[in-house]
């Protein structure tokens, strides 16, 4: 038998990864601020100082004026979830914790994280240090004040609350109801320096409020800027921008930020450039907040199928505008910030609006399992856009932090139609 020798099999070398865009100094300057912002508070921690953490859309003036550091569970667990870490501190919620899943996946996600804040088998990233106290409103979600009690009980510290009344069909709200937001703001601040054994510098408070207007205008001057047609931005940008109306809205660091992606979005504007990575053929509004753990497969679909999502509604919800010293005006922006608190056809007849102003040939909206207010707007809402802006809508099912909802092959079948729809309608225009 003649000698069997190994021929070597040549292969052909795997094709190399393409480079990764790399990130504009606007969003190099975000991860600054964000890292810093945690740096600053475990630093406070290790000294001994009190930290807290607040629900997203809660009068962030009166800490920051204060001095005190403040970080936001709903902002941590979309970034955990972005980085897909966050199916261990849902798992233990709902496993040795006992939670159902049919509560708020940031919820979950982020009562799991804080009863293993201690355990190093549990990773995450970014870690918050523990709370000393809780900030709550309930402007954006009732289920805010069931989450942040089970926080209180768990960790035994204390809830400074500001009641926020659901407007059902007032446009403005009434008199009375502005008064009694007030009451609540100006009972947060004594109880706050109570708490912290110092008294408010009410002068540090004005200035802390005419720089968040500063920020929230800025921030509104560059969305407006997507108007423009094909956008300058790829309407997933706005997301990354958001923390910092989140995280740092009376900070001035904010403020140099915002000037900075105006300048790069008024830079593509002049180039006849965009950050969003195919050609414009349909724009669209996004309802609902991000899918993160899914935003790259979103984007990518996106781009292929040529549909940009120059606005959604979500990243407006922290423009809190009021003229600085004003504190009805305060309550009355906080009151009436969020989707969450305001009727269907008022926040609808926004979407609308919005819609008109930005051009768009359809709506894309979320219909977010844990977010179940918002996606009874859409599914009640969903007529009053089809009638009044005369373009089509789709819903797709998801979670912002939950992976076991979200499915892809619905999500590009929901696009794939939505994008047929909206061909017809533009061929039939012409």
């Amino acid at each position: 038998m003649s000698e069997v020798k190994d021929t070597p099999i040549e292969s052909s070398p795997l094709p190399a990864p393409k480079p990764k865009r790399p990130l504009p100094l606007s969003r190099q300057m975000v991860n600054e601020q964000t890292a810093k912002c945690y740096a600053e508070a475990w630093a406070a921690k290790e000294n001994g100082e009190p930290v807290g953490w607040s629900t997203a859309i809660f009068p962030q003036e009166v800490c920051e004026a204060f001095g005190v550091p403040v970080l936001y569970p709903e902002n941590n667990a979309a970034a955990i979830s972005a980085k897909h870490l966050g199916d261990p501190f849902i798992e233990h919620a709902e496993g040795a914790m006992g939670f159902p899943i049919n509560i708020c996946s940031y919820a979950r996600l982020n009562m799991g994280m804080a009863d293993v804040l201690d355990n190093p088998d549990y990773k995450a990233d970014p870690a918050m240090p523990r709370p000393d106290f809780l900030l709550l409103a309930n402007n954006s979600c009732t289920q805010l004040m069931k989450w942040y009690e089970c926080l209180s009980e768990a960790l035994n510290i204390p809830i400074f609350f500001v009641d926020c009344l659901f407007n059902y069909y007032e446009e403005e709200p009434a008199f009375y109801k502005v008064k009694y937001v007030r009451s609540q703001i100006e009972n947060y601040i004594e109880n706050m320096e109570k708490f912290l054994k110092r008294k408010l510098d009410w002068d540090k408070y004005l200035e802390v409020q005419k720089r968040s207007q500063i920020n929230c205008q800025l921030f509104n001057e560059i969305v407006d800027l997507n108007r423009r047609t094909p956008a300058p931005m790829s309407g997933f940008d706005l997301f990354n921008y958001m923390s910092c109306l989140v995280l740092c809205r009376g900070k001035e660091s904010t403020t140099e930020i915002f000037k900075q992606l105006k300048a790069e979005v008024e830079e593509n504007i002049k180039n006849n450039t965009s950050t969003f990575p195919g050609e414009e053929k349909y724009r669209v509004h996004w309802e609902g907040i991000a899918c993160w753990p899914n935003l790259g497969f979103n984007l990518k679909k996106l781009k292929e199928y040529n549909v940009n999502a120059v606005m959604n509604g979500y990243v407006t919800a922290w423009d809190v505008r009021y003229a600085p010293g004003d504190l009805d005006g305060m309550a009355k922006a906080y009151q009436t910030s969020s989707t969450n608190s305001l009727s269907t056809p008022t926040i609808m007849n926004k979407r609308v609006d919005s819609i008109k102003n930005f051009g768009c040939d359809g709506m894309l909206c979320h219909v977010n399992r844990s977010c179940k207010l918002m996606t009874f707007h859409i599914f009640v809402g969903r007529e009053i856009v089809e009638s009044n802006a005369h373009i089509p809508v789709a819903n797709f099912d998801g979670d912002q932090s939950d992976t076991r909802i979200f499915s892809e092959a619905q999500f590009e079948t929901r696009l794939q139609g939505l994008v047929e729809i909206m061909k017809e309608q533009k061929e039939g225009a012409v």
